[in-house]
């Protein structure tokens, strides 16, 4: 099956129910929910009847913050669905965190709240094509006395989470209405009004030109994010030196893949500064297995996991969908699926677009919001003549990501047992990366002469 991702399992993570459920019995925006009150009049009583009829599962599909279905039974209330049965899912930050930056969940809270009025004000406007559908957040809670952490709750979405790009389980023709939708919505997302929604600040910096292209008076989104990229790769490699620690697997010559690594940092960094830099709201991870569909059509209700978004450039988030293109498929075991070696001819059987249609589809549903019809091919040439960059950027900062993990394994403090797999497979993107940048070269750039080293 390619559609498992709403799959659960034992909880992994232990939460105190009770506790959970007496907070839950104070929240306006939930007893509405269960109770036909608002206000509580017997707090305990209605806690134990929660907890009572509260079954709690884990997800299993790849999240970096735990997630939970919390299931409770027995509900009166009229406006539950599924016979007196409510659905939520609960979202938390781990009991310990390596950065008070990381699982940054009260952000994924802040643009889902953000979202929620837009597509209430669209809905009302009946502009219902321009909408984005998320899961609809409930409340947030900073205190961790409740369950060990901060978490928040939402609706639980029913559908399919398909974890493979190939979408196995469905027919070609479903194939291509269910890409189609996938980049309707993710039209919908970089089209987000975020000045108007409050956002200037998100993300921490305050950032300029409303429509997002370059003008060279201020760094563009890439150049400060390869900037921090640089920096985190160089603190980790310090960090893996000044502890003598060993490689987590004998076959990684470490110190050829920092300095490729490098190089390529080097040459995206000479080019950062031109980038089309068309700013919007960025999902931050927009790809196939963050997607909800529908259980029988191919539409996707909700879009998961904001938690890296920000306001950004929304090329990056294109790339991020097309990484699929160059990554083998989920049985050859990266972690994440890819569509592997498929021909253009495979792809068309299948009813799943090449990475050339895809961003053509792109340019054209975003000419279509738009109102654009005269641009159409200048938006495209565009978005092909630096698709490579932008490819290469997202991988390099994914090379950076599994950097970190064979450094924590080489210090014994890695939090997945498979982090010496996840670090064995450095050598292999870094050498995807590389060859990515020099097929795939930014404009007036004819090739990159280096070589990528054999040793890789």
């Amino acid at each position: 099956m390619s559609s498992n991702g709403q799959q659960t399992t034992e909880i992994r993570n232990s939460i105190d129910a009770l506790r959970l459920s007496a907070w839950m019995v104070r929240q306006p925006s939930l007893t509405k929910l269960f109770f036909d009150s608002e206000h509580i009049v017997y707090v305990q009583d209605a806690s134990e009847q929660l907890r009572r009829n509260l079954d709690i599962r884990q997800f299993g599909f790849g999240q970096s913050n735990p997630t939970y279905l919390l299931k409770f039974s027995n509900v009166d209330r009229c406006n539950t669905d599924g016979g007196g049965e409510v659905k939520l899912v609960l979202r938390r930050k781990p009991n310990t965190i390596a950065h008070p930056s990381s699982h940054a969940l009260h952000r994924e809270y802040r643009v889902l709240e953000s979202i929620t009025k837009y597509n209430r004000q669209a809905e009302s406007n009946e502009d219902f094509h321009k909408t984005i559908p998320i899961p609809h957040p409930y409340v947030y809670c900073k205190d961790p006395s409740v369950i060990g952490s901060e978490f928040y709750l939402m609706k639980f979405v029913e559908g399919r989470v398909f974890v493979d790009p190939r979408m196995t389980s469905i027919s070609s023709q479903d194939r291509i209405e269910a890409f189609r939708d996938a980049i309707r919505v993710l039209v919908n997302i970089h089209n987000f009004p975020w000045r108007q929604a409050g956002l200037e600040n998100y993300g921490g910096q305050r950032q300029g030109g409303g429509g997002g292209s370059n003008d060279g008076s201020r760094p563009t989104y890439v150049q400060r994010q390869l900037e921090r990229l640089l920096q985190v790769t160089s603190k980790q490699s310090e960090m893996m030196k000044s502890s003598n620690a060993t490689n987590a697997n004998n076959e990684v010559d470490m110190p050829e893949v920092e300095r490729t690594l490098r190089e390529i940092a080097r040459i995206l960094s000479e080019h950062a500064g031109r980038v089309p830099n068309r700013l919007g709201l960025l999902h931050g991870d927009y790809k196939i297995d963050n997607l909800i569909y529908h259980p029988t059509l191919p539409k996707v209700v909700a879009v998961l996991d904001w938690e890296l978004s920000t306001i950004g450039d929304r090329y990056c988030d294109i790339a991020n969908l097309c990484m699929m293109y160059f990554m083998p498929e989920i049985e050859k075991g990266w972690g994440v699926a890819g569509l592997g070696d498929m021909s253009n001819k495979e792809l068309r059987s299948l009813g799943i677009p090449s990475r050339m249609q895809l961003l053509s589809l792109y340019s054209q549903i975003d000419d279509c919001y738009n109102g654009r019809s005269t641009s159409a091919e200048t938006s495209l040439k565009i978005i092909q003549e630096w698709s490579g960059f932008y490819l290469s950027f997202l991988f390099f900062k994914n090379c950076v990501i599994v950097h970190g993990v064979a450094q924590r394994a080489a210090l014994g403090v890695a939090s997945s047992k498979s982090a010496h797999r996840v670090a064995s497979l450095l050598p292999s993107m870094v050498t995807v990366t590389y060859k990515i940048l020099n097929e795939l070269p930014p404009p007036s750039l004819s090739a990159i002469s280096h070589e990528v080293n054999s040793k890789l």
